[in-house]
């Protein structure tokens, strides 16, 4: 039976607060939907994240689909983590109406992420691209405990004493917390670093990932109008950014037209990793490949994520950054890591991290 169950409302968000735990040794597998939740539970795994894919939804489906989720999830005696964005998007309130109904358990929030100077203060949230505090409470929707929170310390200390005996409800900064409670003593290892071929798919607009772009060297970056790929020339590392095309189409034509070109882009000239920004680019991308089960294996650096499919002969390691994660080096000190990385000889396969005993 797994450790916890973390569920979140897209897939940069469980790829994202799951590394947490397996960057300490705890194996984590990630379901995209409640469709693959029976493949995750098979792996035996400590940790099942599921990605809803509900953020951007009708209010009144994400809560249908989290109902769904709830009935679906074998809890037992395991944490339930309701994983939020660090900037209060989505459908919070309505996610949380369908994923815990009548639970009796008390609600413990905490959208805090000091790592990138996200914190809480007086139950509004405050910091790094937070351009207005918002108020916590009016978004999740029911009463919570809503501590103030600036730093990891004050994270450790305001984290429940039995985790299980409250419903989390916060971003990756108190998945950490939390990872840091269930495997103590065990610090994180960062992932391997990607190697070469490595695609680049930019799929996010984020201010944030823009700059990142802007800030990459000495490498081409190749325009996707409205999705459609251009001709691209096989190459160790390929860059593709979807850019707003002549006309304006709707936003679910153009992800889904750019991940169907990064598939069969993928298929034809295989890369050893991919690295896609924004979590809809990622999972349009999983989709176009038919990929449905991610194993963890950790963070190339905060906020990078990188995981390996799960699949009969699935080699593919795949990164994911949110749009608004990082800083302006983000992207290029990816780059530089997978060069530096393809000059020496791959790890040993299977080689992965000692498991960190779990403390229930």
């Amino acid at each position: 039976m797994p450790a916890l169950f973390l569920v979140a409302d897209d897939l940069t968000g469980a790829l994202d607060s799951g590394a947490a735990f397996a960057a300490r040794g705890m194996r984590t597998a990630v379901a995209r939907g409640a469709a693959a939740l029976p493949a995750a539970l098979a792996t035996g795994a400590d940790v099942i994240a599921v990605s809803t894919g509900t953020r951007e939804r009708p209010a009144t489906e994400a809560r249908e689909v989290h109902a769904g989720l709830r009935a679906a999830m074998p809890l037992g005696g395991a944490i339930l983590f309701k994983k939020i964005d660090s900037r209060l998007k989505g459908n919070i309130a309505a996610e949380l109406d369908g994923l815990l109904g009548a639970d009796p358990r008390p609600v413990f929030a905490c959208p805090a992420l000091p790592r990138l100077g996200r914190r809480v203060e007086g139950g509004a949230l405050a910091g790094t691209a937070v351009a207005e505090p918002i108020p916590i409470a009016p978004r999740i929707g029911r009463p919570a405990a809503i501590p103030d929170i600036a730093s990891e310390a004050d994270l450790n200390a305001a984290l429940p004493a039995d985790p299980r005996a409250s419903v989390l409800v916060g971003a990756a900064g108190l998945a950490e917390a939390l990872a840091r409670r269930l495997c103590p003593g065990t610090p994180p290892r960062p992932a391997a670093p990607l190697r070469l071929p490595l695609l680049l798919a930019i799929g996010s607009r984020d201010p944030v990932t823009l700059a990142q772009l802007a800030a990459i060297r000495a490498h081409p970056v190749h325009a996707a109008p409205n999705g459609a790929l251009p001709q691209v020339p096989d190459a160790p590392l390929r860059i593709l950014q979807m850019t707003a095309g002549p006309a304006a189409e709707p936003p679910a034509v153009v992800s889904d037209r750019f991940a169907a070109g990064l598939a069969q882009l993928v298929r034809a000239q295989p890369p050893a990793a991919v690295l896609a920004c924004g979590g809809e680019t990622a999972d349009a991308l999983l989709g176009a490949l038919g990929a449905e089960l991610l194993l963890l294996e950790g963070e190339l650096a905060p906020g990078i994520p990188v995981a390996q499919l799960s699949g009969p002969g699935e080699m593919l390691r795949i990164a994911t950054k949110s749009g608004g994660f990082g800083g302006p080096d983000a992207l290029q000190t990816v780059i530089d890591a997978a060069l530096a990385a393809s000059s020496r000889p791959a790890r040993a396969p299977g080689a992965k991290p000692p498991t960190a005993p779990v403390h229930r």
